[in-house]
């Protein structure tokens, strides 16, 4: 990585008074646990795109509960602005779909962890995808929305009792919760994309009114709104 890169990250770091390790594992870079028995955090695109395609071989795109909510039909593949990276799991499974990505991240650590594992990636499923390190609110303040917008944010409400898994854990001591999360929902509703997804813990409340259309799994809800 460039070293321009990594004064940005120690000065937020430093400034922030953020004790974050990294570990230079297999041409990348990951974040490091402090706990024995936890893995460093970070992608492995390739590997995480290929076992996609291995899935999605022998069961139905068009039942996946994402690509239901996202509009992913027959011959139909649309463009879709994550505008919450983390760890690339939801715009990974978008690139499998085959649809186009642009994924945003504001979080300096968490976008240097993307940037150095894109630099070590080389699947071709790629060509469809560009990460951008920003927040939301600036880029839809200066670009059009794409056809899907969809928004991950780590919003806890009184419904929400289970402990976060491991990457969330050390993610939240971190990165800590998405407190604009509504304002954020609401500028993104206001530019009237084809459909705004919102992920949600299944149990949570939502971040607004009530959805048009909701996608309800065993552990998440995916409540998705409808422009007029």
């Amino acid at each position: 990585m460039e070293s321009s890169e990594f004064q940005q990250l120690n000065y937020f770091c430093l400034n922030q008074k953020l004790d974050a390790t990294l570990e230079w594992i297999d041409n990348q870079y990951w974040l490091h646990s402090d706990d024995p028995k936890e893995n460093p955090i970070g992608i492995k695109i390739d590997h995480e795109l290929a076992r996609h395609e291995e899935f999605f071989k022998h069961a139905s795109l068009l039942k996946e509960l994402l690509a239901r909510a996202v509009g992913v039909k027959s011959g139909i593949r649309p463009q879709i602005l994550d505008l919450t990276g983390g760890l690339l799991g939801d715009s990974l499974l978008f690139l499998s779909f085959g649809c186009e990505v642009v994924t945003l991240e504001r979080h300096p650590i968490v976008a240097f962890l993307i940037q150095s594992a894109l630099k070590n990636a080389h699947h071709c499923a790629l060509s469809r995808f560009k990460f951008i390190a920003t927040d939301a609110a600036t880029f839809l303040a200066q670009n059009p929305p794409l056809e899907v917008i969809f928004f991950d944010p780590m919003f806890e409400d009184a419904n929400e009792k289970a402990m976060p898994k491991k990457e969330m854990r050390i993610f939240r001591s971190f990165v800590g919760s998405d407190q604009d999360a509504k304002a954020i929902f609401q500028l993104a509703k206001s530019l009237k994309p084809k459909r705004l997804v919102i992920k949600r813990p299944r149990l949570s409340i939502g971040l607004s009114q009530k959805a048009d259309l909701v996608f309800e799994g065993k552990a998440t809800r995916y409540d998705v709104y409808f422009s007029p």
